[in-house]
């Protein structure tokens, strides 16, 4: 495994798996901080082309973006929360990007708000 790249899954207790990849070259820091805290537990709130999940480690704004794309990973500073997104989407605040989803991630606008999600490397 690459010491920049880490491949990580997204578990969902709907029986729902994405897998993805966080890479230092998004956002060293963030990525850095976050490998060493999974894996991480959290409920899923779902928006409009995206979902988040709050992991209650309060992380510095990186490189920080207010567009996002289809298939990003980021972490929001802002909701303290590590974010999913199927659709492009403007944000208010800024997230950082840290990575990106595998094909297939389309299915995460079927997951409702409430759901548990586990994200752990793989």
């Amino acid at each position: 495994m690459s010491l920049s790249r880490f491949k990580v899954l997204f578990e969902f207790e709907n029986g729902i798996k994405v897998y993805g990849e966080l890479s230092k070259i998004y956002a060293p820091n963030t990525v850095n901080k976050l490998i060493n805290r999974l894996p991480l537990d959290g409920r899923v709130e779902s928006k409009d082309g995206w979902l988040y999940f709050i992991i209650d480690h309060r992380l510095s704004p990186e490189k920080p973006r207010r567009t996002c794309e289809p298939g990003w990973i980021a972490y929001w500073p802002l909701g303290k929360a590590i974010c999913l997104f199927y659709r492009s989407v403007s944000l208010s605040s800024p997230v950082n990007r840290i990575g990106d989803l595998s094909s297939g991630f389309e299915v995460l606008a079927e997951i409702p708000s409430g759901t548990r999600v586990r994200v752990r490397t793989v």
